[in-house]
């Protein structure tokens, strides 16, 4: 004789209520613990705490990754707390992250303004430039390239330049008008090379964005030196922190760290400065 374990129905289906019902609840919570770690930034920026906001901005940035709006909200931050050091430097990334946004690059260029009027202040009179060299037309095209449109754009325009370049293949082959199939023929031909240049200009935008030759001075005040050495002769006025600089050389310790960055603000101002008082872009 087999005797089989009989289970009520209504305890089965009681059961599996339960267990959806604690598992709903499990994602509600998460959703809720997700949504206050969210308002914690902002709950600290209206209460005036702005380093401990634009930490926490970081610290979300670990999990969630960065991007421009993020960037945009830690500079903010420190911007409010009168770090124009680190306010430029997140400005800039955001900057670089989404060079169409006008919100971004409308504080960006203001805070660049209010260091270069810091640095003039520092000459005293003194008959020297503190803004960037005057960009030459070669340098202009190709900051327009790389620096003001995004790399996804530009390959976005090359992928829809390609889909076009196939109409108008499919146009010449198929089509009996003689007008319509030299329209595609040649149209082809135009949106071939355009398509090729956008290729080009994604690339070059990448490279720029994967480029490591930009930096924001952090430390409060100081000025360039001649050589990498602290006893070396300064070079230049006392620059002041959140000045922009190119580097344009370095120098690194025995495991390859750099120690020292030969930086350049422009023709008047170049010198060395210790890695520690930098922070690349």
């Amino acid at each position: 004789m087999h005797y089989e374990l009989c289970i009520p129905s209504k305890l089965i289906n009681k059961t599996m209520r339960s267990i959806i019902s604690i598992f709903f609840v499990f994602l509600f919570s998460l959703s809720v613990f997700a949504a206050n770690s969210d308002d914690i930034p902002s709950q600290l920026y209206e209460s005036g705490e702005y380093r401990q906001a634009a930490e926490a901005y970081l610290s979300l940035a670990q999990v969630d990754g960065v991007s421009p709006q993020l960037y945009f909200n830690v500079a903010n931050c420190y911007a409010q707390a009168g770090d124009l050091g680190s306010a430029v430097l997140y400005y800039s990334r955001a900057n670089r992250l989404d060079p169409s946004n006008k919100e971004i690059k409308n504080n960006l260029n203001y805070f660049t303004s209010k260091v270069e009027d810091s640095n003039r202040a520092e000459l005293r009179g003194k008959k020297i430039s503190v803004t960037p060299d005057h960009e030459t037309f070669f340098q202009s095209v190709n900051r327009n390239i790389c620096a003001e449109v995004a790399p996804n754009v530009w390959a976005y325009f090359a992928a829809i330049s390609f889909i076009l370049v196939l109409g108008g293949v499919a146009v010449y082959l198929f089509c009996s008008d003689v007008r319509l199939r030299k329209t595609g023929f040649f149209g082809g031909i135009l949106l071939f090379f355009g398509c090729i240049a956008f290729v080009v200009f994604a690339f070059m935008s990448a490279s720029y964005y994967d480029s490591h030759d930009k930096a924001v001075l952090m430390a409060y005040k100081t000025a360039l030196l001649i050589e990498p050495s602290s006893d070396a002769k300064p070079a230049s006025n006392q620059l002041c922190q959140g000045t922009r600089l190119d580097i344009i050389a370095e120098e690194t310790d025995v495991e390859g760290q750099p120690t020292w960055y030969k930086v350049r603000l422009n023709s008047d101002i170049e010198g060395w400065l210790r890695a520690s008082d930098l922070a690349i872009i």
